[in-house]
């Protein structure tokens, strides 16, 4: 017996629920279009709403699992014969046939098809079954056909629970309850009238719940809302949504408005240092504060090596960190203050961000954050860290090296990929869309003679411009664009090069539009208060990259 192979790549749901009219379900599930949207893209849930004619019913949403199953059509067919004896050598009709098909355990499962390569016949001896009744009158036979109508790679299984529903319903005076949905709902071009009503207020929230997974909470009181913890005291601004208290790294935070700054750390600092026995790693960045009084947490990780956890327990111990002014979100050796000294110029914080024009859209630099990355409950994790990317080009003014394997004083490309976390170099593109540099990190000689254009006639530190002239943050952010531009530019032609070559053609766009002067219609948006919070880089996968963050890991 021949059993046919079918190769199809099938998507099975697993549908909560009995299913007697397809459409119906269909219809639950956002009809074949969402299905479809939710199969072909790996990372969305598929939703469920039990009133698909409801706006404000909250789905359930059904996470996707790889299967490597197989569907079974099954045919049993049972044919009587009569017996001959009693004059008839005619086979009876056939009877009742069902068809049986076998997948993943389900509730009910509703299996899709999606394009396949090619479908395939196999020749297999196939168990025959039959079974036959010997009753002296007539003869049964019973003969089971099976066919595999496809693979099923692809399973949705809805194990998450659904949000809170929340009705739009209002109690009247008179203890009767209303809907509020021809209130609130359009029904088609209304007049002014429906827009004058009084409507009771009814704006639910997004999401009312974070998470759609059960947790098992055995009925424990949450340590942080515990009026008894002492813990309660560092936490008490911050209690909702916190999972544990924050663990106290013992850091002292100053303001540019603060008239005297520390001198030496706290107690909880060095009772730290002898439990987790940082003796040694401290000594490496004493030296580095010894040789720099200035450094960003970035900086201090790449040049030490130090692992990030130890990191956050090391810089208490060496400074305290600035959160206002010139050099805000950097950490400062203990008794040092920048205010008084001009040299300490070149130690202030620059904060640049690569500008949205045509050419930036195909930089190997990505953002950090987007409002587009964040996990909404229809997708099924958050987007991986990026990877730093950097481009070097031979012609560009002081790029070094020209070759790939060639990199100068023996540096690997790791090495390079890192110190892009906090360097700029003309050539070298950053290594996110925002960055923040120190001004003696910034390897460029046009920027460093703006920085040094006032030596020697400095006479106040000002909050927002520190010790340099005014709108020298502007300057220096509009050369580093110039470079990125250019950058861009060489990228863009080296691509249309390399597509001319291969025979595609070269682009529809002239190269007039290409080489036009991108230092006008510059954005005003680069300019940020020196109040505002702003991230911190990322230098490993496991780092928080927001300032305010590493703000409140020290509390």
């Amino acid at each position: 017996m021949a059993i046919p192979i079918n190769m199809r790549s099938l998507t099975c749901v697993e549908y909560p629920g009995r299913v007697k009219n397809v459409d119906k379900m269909l219809e639950t599930l956002g009809g074949e279009e969402n299905v479809s949207k939710a199969a072909c893209d790996s990372s969305r849930r598929l939703d469920l709403r039990f009133r698909p004619g409801d706006p404000y019913c909250r789905p359930v949403y059904g996470d996707r699992f790889p299967t490597s199953s197989l569907l079974l059509r099954v045919t049993r067919r049972r044919r009587v014969r009569k017996d001959r004896r009693k004059g008839s050598d005619e086979d009876a009709a056939p009877g009742s046939s069902s068809t049986v098909t076998k997948e993943t355990p389900a509730p009910s499962a509703v299996t899709m098809e999606t394009p396949a390569p090619s479908t395939v016949t196999m020749e297999t001896q196939a168990p025959s079954t039959s079974a036959s009744t010997t009753s002296p009158p007539e003869e049964e036979r019973v003969t089971y056909n099976t066919e595999v109508l496809g693979i099923v790679d692809t399973t949705y299984r809805f194990q998450a629970m659904a949000d809170f529903q929340y009705l739009p319903l209002h109690r009247t005076p008179d203890g009767r309850t209303v809907q509020l949905y021809d209130q609130l709902l359009l029904g088609g071009l209304e007049g002014g009238d429906f827009y004058q009503k009084d409507v009771p207020l009814f704006v639910p929230p997004a999401t009312f719940s974070r998470i759609d997974t059960p947790q098992n909470y055995h009925y424990k009181k949450d340590p942080t809302h515990n009026f008894k913890n002492p813990m309660k005291a560092l936490s008490s601004s911050n209690l909702i949504g916190v999972a544990r208290a924050r663990r106290p790294h013992n850091a002292i935070f100053v303001n540019f408005e603060e008239l005297h700054v520390p001198t030496k750390p706290l107690d909880g600092a060095v009772v730290h240092m002898d439990k987790y026995n940082l003796h040694g790693e401290l000594e490496e960045l004493t030296k580095l504060f010894q040789e720099r009084p200035i450094w960003s947490r970035n900086a201090l990780q790449v040049r030490s090596g130090i692992r990030l956890m130890r990191l956050k327990l090391l810089l208490p111990l060496c400074g305290y960190y600035a959160v206002t002014g010139p050099w805000r979100s950097l950490w400062v050796k203990f008794g040092y203050d920048p205010r008084k000294d001009p040299t300490a110029k070149q130690y202030q914080l620059l904060d640049f961000r690569v500008r949205q024009k045509p050419e930036a859209k195909g930089l190997l630099v990505k953002a950090k954050r987007s409002t587009f990355n964040y996990t909404l409950p229809t997708m099924t994790h958050k987007p991986q860290p990026q990877v730093v990317m950097m481009k070097d080009f031979a012609d560009s003014p002081g790029a070094g090296s020209s070759g790939e394997g060639e990199r100068q004083d023996g540096r690997t490309k790791e090495d390079l990929e890192k110190e892009s976390t906090y360097l700029f170099r003309p050539g070298m593109l950053p290594a996110y869309r925002q960055m923040f540099y120190q001004l003696c990190d910034l390897h460029d000689p046009r920027i460093q003679a703006l920085v040094h254009e006032n030596d020697g006639k400095e006479t106040t530190c000002m909050e927002k411009d520190g010790w340099c002239l005014p709108n020298t943050k502007a300057k220096l952010r509009d050369i580093i664009s110039a470079e990125v531009s250019k950058i861009s530019k060489m990228k863009h032609k080296d691509k249309k090069g390399r597509g001319v070559r291969s025979g595609a053609g070269p682009d529809v766009r002239g190269e007039e539009e290409e080489e036009d002067d991108d230092d006008n219609d510059e954005d005003d948006d680069d300019d940020m208060s020196d109040s505002e919070v702003d991230p911190d880089q990322q230098v490993a996968q496991d780092s928080d990259n927001e300032m305010e963050t590493e703000m409140l890991e020290f509390l």
